[in-house]
C-alpha cells in the first residue's frame, strides 16, 4: 500500500505524440461516469472534503455531454477533480503521456515563478533554445501567446479547480503556463533587466525529467547533496554520495525542486540520518487501516548537523523527510517561501482508463510520528529566505548561503563525526 508518494503535476507528462482518435460522444459519458464512482468508491475521505459529490456529478455531467472533442472533455474532468482542493488526485488524457515510473514532459527550456509579485524567469535549461536566444534569469515574462501572463495564470487555475494549498495552485499554475503539444511553437514576450520588452519563440519539446542526485563540496567542511525525487534507483547513487561527505561538519539537504517518488525511497534516505526502527508516521485508509512507516538498516549513518532547503515545490515525499527530519531535530528547514507544497497523500496506484488515458486517485492520508497533518499545511521553515529578482540576475542563492554559514556557525570541524562504515567501493 502507498508505494508512490510522488506530485506528478511537478513532473507534468503533457504534449506526448498520440494518434488521432475519432470522439465518441457515448463513450466519453461512460468515462465521466467511470471516474466519478472511482473517486466516490476510493477516495481516502468518506466525506470527500466536504464535497457533495452527487451535487458535483450533476454540475459537471452536462458539460461532459456537451464536450466535443477529448480536449474537452479532460478539461471538465479535471476541474471536476479540481473541486475536491487534493493536489495528487488528478487526470490524464491520452495525449498527456503520463506513466508515474518515467517522470517525463513538455518543456520550452525555462521555468517561471512569482517572485516579488512579478512572473519571474527563475530557470534557464543551459543549451536550450531560451538560452541561445538569450533568456536569462530574472528577466520578467509578460505574455504568452499574445496574452497577458496574468490574464494566462487565471485560465489555468480556472481550468484546475482548486488544490492542496494556495501555493500548490499557484506552483501547478505557472508549470502548466507552457501546456501544450510537443512539437508546437509558442511566442513569449520577456522584460529584460534593462526594461526592454522582447518578443521570443520557443518551441515545446519532450523530454524524460530524471530523478536525479547532485553533490559537491562547499567550503568550511560542508557537503551539499540535492535531491530531485525518490526512486529505487537512485537510493545507491544517494548512498555513494552521502559517503563522500563522511567527513563534512555539516550538510546541506537540497529538496526545493523534489516532488516526491517512491515511499520507500523516502525512508531509505531518512534512515541514514535517523537510524535504525525509528518511526515516520503513517499511511490511513478511508476504512482506518492503518500502515506504519519506519527506517531500516542501512550501511552508512550521517550524524553530523543538517539543513533542509525548501520550497513550494517540495511536495509529498520531500515534506515527509523534511517533516521526520525537523520533528525529530536532526535538521533545521530553510525555506524560499514560509511552507512546503502541503500536498502529502499516498496514491497506492494509478488507474488506466478504456481511452488510454490515467486516474490518480488519493486512497490514503498521512500523519508524522507526532501525529501532525501534512496535506493542507506543508513543512513550515524555520527560517525563510526570499527569491529575488536582483538574486536572479546575480546567480546568487542567497538560502544556501544562509545555510552554509548557519552550519558553520553551529558546528565544529570534528574528526569524530564519519559515517558508521568505512569507504564504500564501487
Amino acid at each position: 500500500m502507498c508505494a508512490v508518494l510522488a506530485l506528478v503535476m511537478f513532473a507534468p507528462s503533457l504534449g506526448a505524440q498520440s494518434p488521432i482518435r475519432r470522439f465518441d460522444v457515448r463513450a466519453s459519458i461512460d468515462l465521466f461516469d467511470r471516474v466519478w464512482r472511482a473517486v466516490e468508491d476510493r477516495y481516502y475521505d468518506p466525506k470527500l472534503n466536504g464535497l457533495d459529490w452527487s451535487a458535483t456529478r450533476a454540475e459537471f455531467r452536462p458539460l461532459a455531454e456537451a464536450a466535443s472533442d477529448e480536449s474537452e472533455l479532460y478539461g471538465v474532468l479535471r476541474r471536476m477533480l479540481g473541486m475536491l482542493g487534493d493536489a495528487h488526485t488528478r487526470i490524464f488524457s491520452p495525449a498527456d503521456g503520463y506513466d508515474r515510473l518515467r517522470p517525463a514532459g513538455v518543456t520550452v527550456g525555462l521555468t517561471a515563478r512569482r517572485v516579488e509579485g512579478d512572473a519571474a524567469i527563475v530557470w534557464v535549461e543551459p543549451g536550450s533554445e531560451a538560452a541561445r536566444q538569450g533568456v536569462r534569469p530574472g528577466w520578467i515574462l509578460r505574455a504568452i501567446d499574445g496574452v497577458a501572463v496574468e490574464d494566462a495564470l487565471a485560465r489555468v487555475r480556472n481550468d484546475l479547480g482548486y488544490s492542496s494549498t494556495p501555493q500548490a495552485l499557484e506552483t501547478l499554475g505557472f508549470e502548466r503556463l507552457f501546456w501544450g503539444q510537443s512539437g508546437t511553437e509558442v511566442e513569449i514576450a520577456v522584460e529584460d533587466v534593462n526594461g526592454t520588452v522582447r518578443e521570443i519563440v520557443l518551441r515545446r519539446r519532450f523530454v524524460d525529467f530524471p530523478r536525479r542526485v547532485v553533490s559537491r563540496r562547499l567550503p568550511n567542511e560542508i557537503g551539499y547533496i540535492e535531491l530531485t525525487g525518490f526512486a529505487p534507483d537512485i537510493e545507491r547513487e544517494f548512498e555513494f554520495a552521502l559517503e563522500s561527505m563522511r567527513d563534512t561538519r555539516g550538510l546541506v539537504l537540497d529538496l526545493r525542486q523534489n516532488g516526491g517518488g517512491f515511499v520507500s525511497s523516502v525512508v531509505k534516505v531518512a534512515s541514514h540520518f535517523l537510524g535504525r526502527d525509528v518511526a515516520l508516521g503513517e499511511f490511513i485508509t478511508r476504512q482506518g487501516r492503518r500502515s506504519r512507516r519506519r527506517t531500516e538498516r542501512v550501511r552508512a549513518n550521517y550524524r553530523a548537523p543538517i539543513v533542509v532547503l525548501t520550497s513550494a515545490r517540495s511536495a509529498s515525499g520531500a515534506e515527509m523527510l523534511a517533516a521526520a527530519l525537523a520533528e525529530y531535530g536532526r535538521a533545521k528547514v530553510i525555506g524560499v517561501q514560509p511552507s512546503t507544497c502541503g500536498c502529502l497523500l499516498g496514491v497506492s496506484r494509478t488507474i488506466d482508463l478504456p481511452d488510454g488515458g490515467k486516474l490518480n486517485i488519493s486512497d490514503t492520508d498521512y500523519r508524522t510520528a507526532r501525529g501532525n497533518r501534512i496535506e493542507g499545511v506543508g513543512v513550515r521553515a524555520d527560517e525563510v529566505v526570499d527569491l529575488r529578482l536582483a538574486d536572479l540576475r546575480a546567480q546568487r542563492d542567497r538560502a544556501l548561503e544562509i545555510a552554509v554559514e548557519k552550519l558553520r556557525r553551529d558546528s565544529q570541524p570534528r574528526a569524530d563525526l564519519p559515517l558508521s562504515t568505512p569507504r564504500l567501493n564501487r
